[in-house]
């Protein structure tokens, strides 16, 4: 139904869940609040049971659609009508373009290079099995799409393929940082695995889609080549333009207004290409995400500026669509549910027998292999976002959607209690000081000698925060001041016997005694 906005208001009998097609904003604004506030609600209940918050978005969808609340005569076409779906999947996209930009901000392509071959075996093994057990349970889904399906079975094979081997980069750095893992063994391989494996696998989904979007055999070979053309304009051209836009708007700390106009357009634009050439939108944004420079804080800028209002209101719209699409009325039958337990058994067997192997060939203890193992099983909202662009290309019906989305949900449920568990705070001490006690074995006694003399020299040092580059110049004057401020010994005795302080504690004015310096620098940890 279609009324005007001039007809009225709310004081002459307006109803303001009417949908109107010349103005949606009123029934959108419901939606949202809808939307978000269960979002937050389940949250709140569900973060004690430390699971992330896109578990809460996923099932309030599942809430808002037709398997709880869809029930309800009349709520679907009071609260989303069906004529309204297509203003929420414009805008959930747009988020969905946004955040993908950046999940390529965060991931900076210089270190993940640098740090790949300390996790490449852990990340092919966390691609490779999966991607196999994946292609052949895929025979056995692809019964379930019926006669009806306008894809064959290779293209269904390589989506199965890529939805079983892919990792939640976003979901996992998250998952490390809450349970303090980051600075950990099993956390910096984990973190180096899923950057290297989250590329990776962007770069497969954008082939199997390009496979899936093309008319005849020869297609796919010219998207590829005129993706992988946008791709080196991005990185030649666009890039340069960037950084000397960055230096000539001095946007080094903080990004200007003129800076985050142009790099949104950056986006949307790169987003339309990769479009418009057969590959998914999302995959243009996360391109100029990668090649933002991260050297200067104004990668860190332009996350702060977009990342809340992304996050709390753009993505649970997606993920709410997300739950409106998953029919769990579906799942009637014992076969149906077998195959939820049989695709959740092989997409947890792939990820944790090959990543724990491969870790355990590296020489890692087994519960750490296993930690690991577990982690790099995280599907979480990457998982979703494939599931959601095979559905929308036809490539899964609703029934395999339901099926997979069971599995994501689960998988990423059992990550951080399983680590919790296997990972405790007291193993990891004990890990580390087995691993000291090896060094220093291997070192011998003379170098660990000499070891505990340059720590008790250490402990003569200063830790500065480096927060933003305009506060250099005052820590140096300060460092500079210290360099020069040494107390003489007989200066210092005579202080020590005013002050009845020992006399030992003032050191005479040796080179050895000058303040260490320890810098550090805090950054913002994203979604």
């Amino acid at each position: 139904m279609s009324t005007s906005t001039t007809e009225g208001s709310i004081v002459t009998g307006l109803n303001p869940a009417t949908f109107n097609t010349a103005d949606p904003f009123v029934l959108f604004v419901i939606q949202v609040v809808v939307i978000v506030g269960l979002c937050y609600i389940l949250h709140f209940g569900l973060r004690k049971l430390k699971q992330p918050r896109v578990i809460s978005e996923v099932i309030a969808g599942i809430i808002l659609g037709p398997s709880v609340m869809g029930r309800i005569p009349g709520f679907a076409d009071t609260i989303f009508p069906t004529d309204s779906l297509p203003y929420l999947n414009l805008v959930s996209t747009i988020g969905l373009v946004f955040f993908l930009f950046l999940v390529g901000l965060e991931l900076d392509p210089a270190l993940v290079i640098q740090r790949a071959k300390f996790a490449l075996g852990i990340s092919f093994a966390g691609m490779a099995l999966p991607f196999g057990v994946g292609a052949a349970v895929s025979y056995v889904l692809y019964k379930e799409l019926g006669e009806d399906t306008v894809v064959g079975f290779g293209q269904f094979l390589l989506f199965c393929g890529v939805a079983m081997s892919i990792t939640a980069f976003p979901v996992l750095a998250r998952i490390l940082a809450e349970q303090k893992l980051l600075t950990t063994k099993v956390g910096f391989l984990t973190i180096c695995a899923g950057a290297v494996g989250d590329i990776v696998a962007w770069i497969l989904l954008a082939l199997v889609v390009a496979i899936i979007n093309s008319a005849s055999k020869i297609t796919p070979l010219y998207v590829v080549l005129l993706a992988i053309g946008w791709t080196l304009i991005l990185v030649y051209f666009i890039r340069p333009a960037l950084i000397f836009m960055i230096r000539y708007t001095k946007s080094q700390d903080e990004p200007s207004q003129t800076m985050m106009a142009f790099t949104m357009a950056m986006v949307l634009i790169s987003a339309f290409v990769t479009d418009i050439i057969g590959v998914h939108s999302i995959f243009g944004a996360f391109l100029v995400g990668l090649i933002i420079p991260n050297d200067t804080g104004f990668a860190d800028g332009v996350t702060k500026r977009i990342e809340d209002l992304i996050s709390v209101i753009f993505l649970p719209i997606y993920f709410a669509l997300s739950g409106l699409k998953t029919q769990i009325g579906l799942l009637d039958n014992g076969k149906i549910w077998g195959l939820v337990v049989l695709v959740t058994f092989v997409a947890c067997f792939g990820k944790i027998v090959g990543c724990t192997g491969a870790a355990k060939i590296q020489g890692m203890e087994w519960r750490e292999s296993l930690a690991i193992g577990i982690l790099m099983n995280c599907k979480g909202l990457v998982e979703l976002i494939v599931l959601n662009i095979g559905y929308d290309a036809g490539v899964i019906n609703a029934k395999v959607f339901v099926i997979m989305v069971v599995m994501c949900l689960v998988t990423t449920c059992m990550t951080t209690p399983m680590v919790s568990w296997l990972y405790p705070p007291h193993y990891q001490r004990a890990v580390a000081m087995r691993s000291l006690a090896k060094e220093r074995a291997s070192k011998g006694d003379l170098e660990h000698s000499d070891l505990s003399g340059d720590n008790e020299n250490s402990k003569n040092g200063i830790m500065l925060c480096l927060d933003k580059i305009q506060n250099l110049p005052g820590m140096m004057t300060f460092l500079d001041t210290l360099h020069h401020a040494v107390i003489g010994p007989q200066e210092a005795a005579t202080n020590a016997h005013s002050h009845a302080v020992d006399p030992v504690s003032f050191m005479p004015a040796t080179p050895k005694t000058n303040p260490t310096l320890h810098a550090l620098r805090l950054l913002h940890l994203t979604e």
